[in-house]
């Protein structure tokens, strides 16, 4: 094969499997080799490139890692499908420097709905409308359909290291409705403990039943374990919402012990860990729970669609026939019909393989964003560059109001939201900027306009 001839330069100083991974990812991009192809046998690469079979298949795994390569066991290597591609003769799209404001620029922790795999998915559900038609529409197990049970068990010991079987998972209708679901049951004594600031709809759930809360503070080094544990906890470890950060693990051994000192139970919510965009992904912090007391909430609004309105808890053994004996109508349960799709659509590793894509694509895009606000001026306030989520946390400065900021900047058609909504008493000050619907080339153009909106409105309160 030609194209694959050329992937090395005896001038060029890089690595070997490197050259090879940077060629081939290349050729990829560039529409020169089409999704589907089947690539040589690594043993027959390295015969005809004159390297060693491990230099190739270093590159190979790191190529499928990231989403631009397929292994299929007794097939070979393939190339997927990894974004439409122009014409090779075509000319390039003009790329705007500026940005037009349009409704909803820059919302914080919405994906993009143009990478949704429509056609793998379309086939999940029509292989499953073929041949077991029934599972569209009915199902026995108040916990959910068992094949997705199964598959979303083996997902999360291999992205967030949670050692789970099929029953201790539960499918919800959503990530919320199970983080109602598990308060509602857990919380016997009307007091808990939530993040200060954190997520608002799980406040307003507290509020609602007049539940005392503990507040935790959230400062530079993540959620101050509280001097009174509370029974129920709710923590966002892996990234926490709104400001970032993973919470080291000594705090979450600590959480797990004062949990298990008081009878009590961890709730963690884990709503985008799997958008780490340097190095691997945090484990989950139920992955270090040996005493039974970590209940963790998934959901597939953020890694795959809204639409579907599917979330999962993965419960300790114990919990399993408490929860049973609660499920006692129809309302307990998620929506039925994507179920069984989605189990196939995991199963056949569309999943991992989008989850990859999404990744790759929203850290170009989180880095576009990031390396644009570390031009605005420092007056205007500061970030922490996690590398990490699908929004971008901005602290302003204790004067300036992160509301009038942000009536100012959705009358320009940007979406950012406030810190002040999750905080209960609305102290903390700061803007929640997303990126992850916003292609690359627009961003630094968007965030300039953004910035001019920010410095108008600043002057006008001056």
């Amino acid at each position: 094969m030609t194209i694959l001839a050329r992937l090395l330069s005896p001038d060029d100083p890089t690595p070997r499997y490197a050259q090879i991974g940077d060629g081939l990812r290349k050729q990829i991009t560039e529409g020169l080799l089409p999704a589907g192809t089947r690539l040589p046998a690594s043993r027959a690469l390295a015969q005809d490139l004159g390297v060693a079979r491990s230099t190739v298949v270093t590159a190979y795994d790191q190529l499928v890692a990231e989403g631009y390569l397929e292994a299929i066991q007794r097939a070979g290597m393939f190339v997927c499908d990894i974004a439409p591609i122009s014409p090779l003769n075509a000319p390039p799209p003009a790329r705007s420097t500026r940005a037009i404001p349009q409704a909803g620029l820059l919302a914080p922790g919405a994906p993009d709905p143009d990478i949704f795999p429509v056609q793998p998915w379309a086939r999940c559900v029509a292989r499953v409308a073929r041949n077991t038609p029934s599972a569209l529409v009915h199902q026995n197990d108040p916990f959910g359909d068992p094949e997705l049970r199964r598959e979303i068990a083996a997902y999360a010991g291999r992205w967030r290291g949670i050692t789970a079987t099929a029953d201790q998972v539960m499918v919800t209708s959503g990530a919320s409705a199970g983080l109602e679901l598990v308060m509602e049951l857990l919380v016997s004594d009307g007091h808990l403990a939530l993040e200060a600031p954190g997520y608002v709809p799980t406040q307003r759930f507290a509020k609602s039943r007049n539940w005392q809360v503990n507040w935790m503070p959230v400062g530079s080094q993540g959620t101050a374990l509280p001097l009174q544990p509370s029974k129920v906890t709710v923590l966002t470890p892996s990234h926490q919402f709104p400001l970032g950060g993973s919470l080291p693990v000594p705090v979450r051994q600590a959480f797990l012990q004062a949990a298990a000192d008081c009878d009590g139970w961890i709730i963690e919510d884990d709503f985008d860990s799997e958008f780490r965009y340097a190095g691997q992904p945090v484990p989950a912090m139920a992955a270090l729970d040996r005493d039974g007391r970590c209940i963790y909430v998934g959901t597939f609004s953020k890694t795959f669609s809204h639409a579907l309105r599917l979330g999962y808890l993965i419960l300790p053994a114990g919990l399993v026939s408490r929860f049973r004996t609660a499920l006692t109508h129809p309302g307990s349960s998620a929506p039925v019909t994507a179920q069984r799709p989605l189990a196939e659509f995991m199963a056949s590793g569309q999943y991992d393989r989008h989850i990859r894509r999404a990744r790759r694509l929203y850290a170009q895009r989180y880095g576009t964003a990031a390396d644009a606000l570390q031009c605005w001026p420092a007056e205007m306030g500061y970030f922490q560059r996690h590398e990490a989520g699908m929004q971008i946390a901005f602290h302003l400065p204790p004067s300036q109001s992160d509301q009038a900021l942000s009536a100012a900047a959705r009358s320009a058609g940007f979406a950012i939201r406030p810190f002040s909504d999750n905080h209960p008493q609305g102290s903390t000050q700061g803007l929640l900027i997303g990126f992850c619907q916003s292609q690359p080339e627009l961003i630094s153009g968007q965030m300039e306009v953004l910035r001019n909106v920010l410095e108008s409105c600043k002057d006008s309160d001056n």
